[in-house]
C-alpha cells in the first residue's frame, strides 16, 4: 500500500464514521421519542431514517468498490494496519477503532429499542385484555389481521 492508496482510504472511513456517528445519534433520539411514546416524531422521522439507511448502503457500496479497485477487497482491517505506510497506521488504526465502536453501539441501541417496543406492546395488550378487549388485532394495508404482540406479524418492523 502507498501513502496516496493510504490516504485515501483513511479520507473514506473517515466519512464513513461521520455517516455512522450520525446513525447514532439519530438512533438514541428515536430511542427517547418511544420511550415518551411519540408516535408522531417516530412517523414523522421515517424518511430520515431511512434516508439514513440508504445513505450507508452507499458508502458501503463505494468502501467496496474502492477496495476492490485499490486492490484490498479481501483484506481485513488488520491486514490493511500491516501494510499501511506508518505515517498513516495511527489515523488508519483510529477510524476502524471508532466504526467498530460506532457499529456496537448502534447494535445495542436497536436491540435496546426493539426490546422497548415489545414490552409496551405487551404492556397494552394486557391493558387492553384488562379492560375486557379480548382481541388485540389490527389491520394492516391489505387488510389482513394481525395481533399486536406476535413477533411472527412484525407490523413494527415492516412499517
Amino acid at each position: 500500500m502507498n501513502n496516496t492508496q493510504a490516504l485515501e482510504i483513511v479520507e473514506f472511513l473517515g466519512k464513513y464514521n461521520e455517516h455512522f456517528t450520525e446513525l447514532f445519534v439519530f438512533l438514541g433520539e428515536k430511542q427517547n421519542k418511544v420511550l415518551a411514546d411519540d408516535i408522531l416524531w417516530l412517523h414523522e422521522s421515517l424518511t430520515t431514517e431511512q434516508k439514513l439507511a440508504m445513505m450507508g448502503n452507499s458508502l458501503e457500496n463505494k468502501r467496496l468498490e474502492m477496495m476492490e479497485r485499490l486492490g484490498f477487497s479481501e483484506y481485513t482491517s488488520s491486514k490493511l494496519l500491516e501494510i499501511c505506510p506508518e505515517e498513516f497506521r495511527g489515523r488508519l488504526k483510529l477510524e476502524c477503532t471508532n466504526i467498530e465502536n460506532t457499529i456496537g453501539k448502534i447494535k445495542q441501541l436497536n436491540a435496546d429499542i426493539l426490546e422497548t417496543v415489545e414490552k409496551k406492546m405487551a404492556a397494552a395488550e394486557g391493558f387492553l385484555r384488562d379492560k375486557g378487549i379480548l382481541a388485540t388485532d389490527v389491520y394492516d394495508e391489505a387488510g389482513a389481521k394481525h395481533r399486536l404482540n406476535n413477533p411472527d406479524d412484525d407490523i413494527i418492523g415492516s412499517v
